[in-house]
């Protein structure tokens, strides 16, 4: 209950959440007990289970019932060069968190962790504040502030990322945390995941007067469907092999609330645009895995009404944000997995665009325009991976970053911004 009560703190802008999240908490909350309280029967001849308290597997353990595993994360950023700007600065912190995750009697897991300092794009430095309750491997409720069912890779951990930021496109439409509840499970023999949930706001705004289908079920709706017809095959050439699909929508209220285009410096190349009305996010996903290479990519695309936003109060077209990437890792050295040392060598393209649903008419540079001009930026990412210790990395990445305006209407330096960066990790 203390989560609970901390996660609906956190997660209300100033007014009380929706009706039906705290219906649902409290159904969450309710059902833990009993399902937690299920009797363990031993079997015949099964070794008895471990009592006391003892360090396992970076955890502290009670007995068999209950994990606690403290979290850690100290990353530390060292720019190396830059063909455009002057290094002036030789050290920042990439991320500073602490936490806790913890399970209970093998049907509650538990996680609350609260970021040292503003790493993301959240409005609140406390990051992932949830419990999760198994009812069995095809059903399990989350409650509390999570990550949105949406993109692979901004559902990794940061601290197990290819490269030290996430694609230009995961950054800008991929949406992040939020309170809700979700529901989620494998069924068919573990081969297909889904998880849908209903979340409290819409990208962190609050939404008065929410037009939209779902509004009796909360502000936001999302889902995330991924098959995996290969898994931890160890003996043939493929050990893993996924292809997933995600949706997201809600209402965004009226105002300058489109999403900001940023370079890797944080620098913005587009600023938000004037929405109102719908947006839906669509998002495709895929992933191999060898013996030593893996490959995986994803396409986004994040659509936006613009009613009434026309400088005589007419719709306008769609806003339209598409990006994609595609990455390739190679271990060149040590074996799968987190435990032993290893050197990952890694590239990846990723592109982003700007656009609008009318393509037809005269194309302005304006936020008002009907057919916005087209923009994108491309990036190169080439990176090595050095883990030591599974609690401890470095990374080295170049980055190449380049702005393109396909019909020559902006006044864009034609030369490529390079960036090399260094950082060290200490991830418990």
């Amino acid at each position: 209950m203390m989560i609970g009560k901390i996660c609906t703190d956190i997660g209300s802008s100033g007014r009380r959440p929706h009706r039906v999240f705290r219906r649902l908490f409290v159904l969450v909350a309710s059902v833990a007990p009993f399902v937690t309280a299920i009797p363990a029967f031993a079997q015949q001849g099964k070794p008895p289970a471990p009592t006391g308290v003892r360090w396992e597997d970076d955890s502290i353990r009670f007995g068999d019932s209950v994990r606690i595993e403290p979290k850690i994360r100290v990353q530390a950023d060292i720019p190396l060069w830059n063909n455009q700007e002057p290094i002036d600065d030789h050290f920042d912190w990439g991320s500073r968190r602490i936490g806790v995750n913890g399970e209970l009697f093998d049907r509650v897991q538990f996680q609350v962790e609260r970021a040292l300092q503003d790493d993301d794009d959240d409005d609140t430095a406390w990051r992932d504040v949830y419990a999760d309750v198994r009812i069995n491997r095809a059903l399990q409720v989350r409650g509390g502030r999570f990550k949105l069912p949406f993109s692979m890779e901004r559902n990794t951990s940061r601290d197990e990322l290819d490269f030290l930021q996430r694609a230009t496109a995961v950054r800008a439409i991929s949406p992040t945390r939020d309170t809700g509840v979700m529901v989620h499970g494998r069924v068919a023999n573990r081969v297909v995941e889904y998880e849908v949930g209903v979340f409290q706001h819409a990208d962190g705004l609050e939404v008065v007067d929410d037009p939209n289908a779902w509004s009796a079920l909360g502000t936001a709706l999302a889902g995330r469907v991924i098959v995996s017809p290969i898994r931890n095959n160890d003996d043939g050439p493929t050990r893993d092999l996924q292809f997933g699909a995600a949706l997201v929508r809600n209402t965004v209220p009226e105002g300058p609330n489109g999403v900001v285009g940023r370079s890797f410096d944080g620098e913005r190349f587009f600023d938000r645009f004037n929405v109102n009305g719908q947006r839906t996010r669509l998002g495709l996903e895929g992933l191999w895995r060898g013996r030593r290479v893996t490959l995986k990519g994803e396409w986004l695309q994040m659509t936006d009404q613009r009613l009434l936003q026309s400088v005589t109060a007419e719709d306008l077209s769609d806003l339209i944000i598409r990006g994609y990437y595609v990455t390739g890792v190679v271990r060149v050295f040590g074996e799968s997995g987190r435990n032993g040392q290893a050197v990952d060598l890694a590239a990846r393209f990723d592109r982003m665009t700007l656009g609008s649903g009318n393509s037809s008419d005269e194309p302005f540079t304006n936020p008002r325009a009907d057919h916005i001009a087209p923009l994108a930026k491309d990036t190169w990412t080439f990176g090595g991976n050095w883990q030591l210790h599974r609690w401890i990395r470095i990374q080295g990445n170049l980055i190449r970053e380049a702005l393109v305006d396909p019909l020559g209407v902006r006044d864009l330096s034609s030369e490529p911004v390079l960036t090399a960066i260094m950082r060290l990790q200490f991830a418990l």
